[in-house]
C-alpha cells in the first residue's frame, strides 16, 4: 500500500481543505468579534490601519491579500461607525484609508478578545507547529501569486 496521496481525491485537495479550515477558523473569531461589533475581516482591516498610518486603497487590499471590491464592502461599516476614513477617490483617483480616533479605541476594545482567541488557535496547534505553517503557507502565498 502506498503512502503518496491520491491527489484526485477532493478530501486531499489544497484548496478544498484550505477553505474549510479557514471557514472553521472564521467562524471561531467571529463569535468574539462579535461582541465588539465587528466582523472578523473587519477586525483585521482595524488592525492593518492601526499599524501603519496610512494605507493607498491599492496597498491595503494587496497587503490584505482580498479583492478591492471585498476590501470596500468591508470598509463600509467602519466608515458608517467612523471608525476608519477614507479620502480621495473619483474617477482612477487614489485612495488614502487610515484609521480615526474611535477606531482606535475599537482596537483597544476589541484586542483582549483577538488575542483570546488567537492564544487558543495556537495553543490548539503548537506555537512552534504553527510557526512552520504560517511559514509555510507565506511560501505558497508567494510561488502562487507570481
Amino acid at each position: 500500500m502506498s503512502d503518496e496521496l491520491d491527489m484526485s481525491a477532493i478530501e486531499n485537495c489544497v484548496c478544498f481543505n484550505l477553505r474549510r479550515v479557514s471557514r472553521i477558523v472564521t467562524q471561531f473569531y467571529d463569535a468574539e468579534a462579535r461582541r465588539h461589533a465587528l466582523r472578523p475581516t473587519q477586525g483585521s482591516i482595524l488592525l492593518a490601519l492601526n499599524a501603519q498610518e496610512k494605507w493607498s486603497m491599492a496597498e491595503l487590499s494587496d497587503w490584505l491579500g482580498m479583492d478591492r471590491t471585498t476590501l470596500l464592502r468591508n470598509l463600509r461599516p467602519l466608515q458608517r461607525d467612523e471608525l476608519a476614513h477614507a479620502e480621495g477617490g473619483g474617477r482612477g483617483g487614489r485612495v488614502e484609508l487610515s484609521i480615526t480616533a474611535k477606531g482606535r479605541n475599537k482596537v483597544q476594545e476589541f484586542m483582549p478578545a483577538w488575542r483570546s482567541a488567537q492564544n487558543i488557535a495556537v495553543e490548539t496547534l503548537g506555537a512552534q507547529r504553527w510557526s512552520a505553517v504560517l511559514s509555510d503557507l507565506e511560501t505558497v502565498a508567494i510561488a502562487l501569486n507570481k
